[in-house]
């Protein structure tokens, strides 16, 4: 009895050692790919695109925001917000934005 015992506790150890091994291995394996590969993404990632040099004097055309306007009342800060988020959304100056109209609801 004492015999059986004995052989599946060793057959068990085996069993873990090998599985331990192999998580352990693979672990390895992903930290050299990751070794091996950030730094060739990061070089990649670095490149900035070519943009074509515009002119100092040459403006970007005002982008127009329309809706329709239903209430003629134009609120100065309403209007101002609505400049300052669309500006911060698309990542331009608020200079280049003018609002057509907008409506309140």
């Amino acid at each position: 009895m004492l015999l059986i015992i004995d052989n599946a506790l060793q057959i068990g150890l085996q069993t873990l050692g090998l599985g331990m091994g192999i998580v352990i291995a693979m672990l390895m394996l992903l930290a050299a790919i990751l070794y091996i590969v950030i730094p060739i993404f990061r070089k990649i990632s670095d490149r900035k695109p070519r943009e074509k040099k515009k002119k100092a004097t040459e403006q970007p055309a005002p982008a127009a925001v329309s809706t329709v306007n239903e209430n003629t009342d134009d609120d100065e800060e309403t209007v101002a917000a609505i400049i300052a988020a669309i500006a911060a959304y698309e990542g331009k100056a608020p200079e280049g934005f003018r609002v057509v109209s907008f409506k309140r609801l």
